[in-house]
């Protein structure tokens, strides 16, 4: 029998804006993780009725980081507080530099150029007018739009709390990059990280928050039979009985470990027929992705059974097909801020083999719902030998799939964030006495 706070939210659905339309109720949700939970976040929710929070990244659609907005700020809407998103916009030449710092904060040895940092400066400055100046909290994805805050007027800023979140692995190797983000992150109020790894020596609050899957999703809804096959017969791939897929979804970037999965890939091939999926999509703010997909076209056009694919950014079902079609994910990252791909094939029950890098390991526990490999050319061995074993121990792979599901539940699902989130934004404006 429903409790009366379960019938109430079952009135109470909400819209997520993906590639159509899809109701979605706290009730939805409950179903997978329990009444209890639900019960707490719309207590927590009520705590925050009426609190103005205001969410800023760099891209509407492509990437972890969007994907989150798109289902949490509804829900978010749904339990009290009021939750907007605003997206900044740039040059090119914007993006080209903040990809440089990205991949700087993230280990690549560099110095940053004078004109890209006044580009980084003119482009924040030309969107401060994206800002509300009456919202509670202004919560500031990643380095791209974390100038926003040095154009505040001394009073606003005395009125509201601004919070810098980090969805990278934050391992500079270059004092120069490292001083430009602490000199500007200890300007806010708190800021969020996804691993205890990444926690650098600012003078700031710091918190950790995990990311998140939605289970209701679009990438990661339940699909029938008939759907997978669809999608794969849409793009050529056939015979998955007899060959079985391994795929490998994620942006095209230096850091995902695409031709450390191809190396393994011939490894395995060369005594078990199979096939790979390399699929990435574009994304408005990462204006790599198109250099490193041709620069792999060019190595997949001399093997066999490799499918290279590059799709739009809204693809989801898409994904959620082939992810579901695979024997065995890969995320064999260098660098991972944390790799939501992983907790993505480990509740479609799938085995994932992943680099020991970032927040992969949070999610991963070796050998038991997946497995690690060591990040670099030195893991393509490893990697081909766990594709091997799992290929030739089914049992072991579905035990090891549902495991991972199990560890999905518990800990990387959106309620769980959501929770994480709401409680912040009442420590923030409420501190206990």
């Amino acid at each position: 029998m429903k409790t009366d706070s379960l019938k109430w939210i079952d009135d109470r659905c909400l819209t997520v804006p993906e590639k159509g339309p899809q109701d979605k109720s706290l009730a939805d949700y409950a179903k997978i993780v329990g009444e209890q939970k639900i019960e707490e976040l719309l207590k927590l929710g009520e705590e925050l009725k009426g609190v103005k929070v205001q969410q800023v990244n760099s891209a509407r659609l492509g990437g972890g980081v969007a994907e989150m907005l798109h289902s949490v700020i509804p829900l978010e809407n749904t339990l009290g507080p009021d939750v907007s998103w605003e997206v900044i916009t740039g040059l090119p030449e914007f993006f080209a530099y903040t990809k440089t710092i990205h991949n700087f904060l993230q280990g690549k040895i560099g110095v940053p150029d004078l004109v890209g940092t006044k580009i980084y400066w003119d482009t924040n400055k030309e969107n401060f007018q994206l800002i509300n100046q009456n919202a509670d909290i202004v919560l500031i994805h990643d380095p791209q739009p974390a100038g926003l805050i040095k154009f505040l007027d001394p009073e606003t800023r005395k009125r509201q709390k601004w919070l810098w979140r980090c969805h990278i692995q934050l391992s500079p190797k270059d004092l120069i990059v490292t001083e430009f983000l602490r000199s500007l992150i200890e300007s806010y109020d708190a800021a969020i990280f996804s691993s205890p790894k990444f926690l650098p020596s600012w003078k700031i609050p710091m918190t950790l928050i995990l990311p998140y899957i939605d289970p209701l999703s679009e990438k990661n809804k339940e699909l029938s039979e008939q759907e997978i096959r669809a999608v794969l017969d849409k793009y050529g791939i056939a015979n998955i009985d007899k060959k079985p897929l391994i795929a490998l979804v994620s942006r095209f970037d230096p850091f995902k470990g695409h031709s450390l999965a191809l190396e393994a890939f011939k490894r395995v091939r060369k005594n078990i027929p199979c096939q790979l999926l390399l699929i990435g999509g574009t994304a408005s703010d990462d204006p790599e992705n198109q250099i490193i997909f041709e620069q792999l076209s060019v190595k997949a056009r001399k093997l066999q059974d490799v499918h290279l694919l590059n799709l739009p950014p809204d693809s989801h079902a898409e994904i959620n097909a082939f992810q579901r079609a695979a024997a065995i994910i890969l995320q064999p990252s260098i660098k991972e801020g944390f790799g939501l791909t992983v907790s993505e094939g480990m509740w479609k029950e799938k085995p994932v083999i992943g680099g020991n890098a970032g927040g992969i390991p949070a999610q991963i526990v070796d050998g038991y719902n997946g497995f690690l490999i060591t990040p670099g050319p030195e893991g393509a061995a490893e990697m081909a030998d766990r594709i091997t074993y799992l290929l030739q121990n089914p049992a072991v792979a579905r035990e090891m799939g549902k495991r991972g599901k199990e560890t999905v539940k518990e800990r990387f699902l959106i309620t769980r964030g959501l929770y994480d989130e709401l409680l912040l934004f009442k420590n923030i404006l409420f501190p206990a006495c």
